[in-house]
């Protein structure tokens, strides 16, 4: 089975600070993220969408057992924009086994972050199959897109939500949008495939000074504790 995501650098020693602070590199599985549907141009059979607006997002990390929340960030610097502006495939949820799973395109530069969301325009196939896809959209009976996106570097700071640690994604990568019926979870979706079948890429971990230090307080008391015990 494979998880979304695998540690290939975990710390060794309790006592050891230098080992929380220093990057590690985790083995990262493609990621999909909810988003919104637009305005439906008739003309041009093409749909404007906001496909990330940065929101947390509760993700688990089958590594170290932990839950985290991961954060998009929106800074033009962080995100790696060229595949999905040079005709990234629209798919139905995600499936991209046959040609006939694509039922549309992103338009060509139209992907662009304004500092509070990604949005891009997507034109739909005119193949008869795609059609009642397309009429469910123009209806909003179809009212819900998704974002396939790989990450290649997480910045972790603590201080979330219920104490969670945010890691926020600062290089990623959208490279497909998929409209869906409900906003998937992807590490179900991941985990019901054998390792094979799904392309994962290395990403960095690297934590904020505060991280460390709070981390690093944290051992240290357990550390004495256990000391103390002997």
């Amino acid at each position: 089975m494979s998880s979304p995501s695998q540690e290939t650098g975990m710390p060794s020693r309790i006592g050891d600070p230098s080992s929380m602070s220093a990057p590690r590199t985790i083995t990262m599985a493609p990621l999909d993220l909810r988003a919104d549907i637009g305005a439906v141009h008739e003309d041009t059979r093409t749909v404007d969408l906001v496909f990330t607006t940065g929101a947390d997002v509760l993700r688990y990390d089958w590594a170290t057992g932990r839950k985290y929340l991961e954060r998009l960030s929106l800074d033009p610097k962080h995100v790696r924009m060229n595949r999905l502006n040079q005709g990234a495939p629209l798919l139905n949820a995600h499936s991209a086994w046959a040609l006939a799973d694509q039922i549309g395109v992103v338009e060509d530069g139209t992907a662009v972050l304004d500092g509070k969301q990604g949005r891009a325009t997507v034109r739909f196939s005119k193949r008869a199959d795609v059609e009642p896809i397309y009429q469910d959209v123009r209806d909003k009976i179809i009212r819900n897109v998704s974002v396939g996106y790989r990450v290649h570097k997480f910045e972790e700071s603590e201080g979330g939500k219920a104490g969670l640690p945010v890691r926020t994604a600062i290089d990623w990568e959208p490279y497909e949008i998929s409209m869906v019926p409900m906003g998937a979870d992807a590490g179900a979706g991941v985990r019901q495939r054998s390792s094979k079948d799904v392309e994962t890429n290395p990403c960095v971990v690297v934590r904020t000074e505060t991280a460390v230090h709070i981390i690093d307080a944290d051992r240290t008391r357990r550390f004495r504790l256990v000391s103390a015990r002997r």
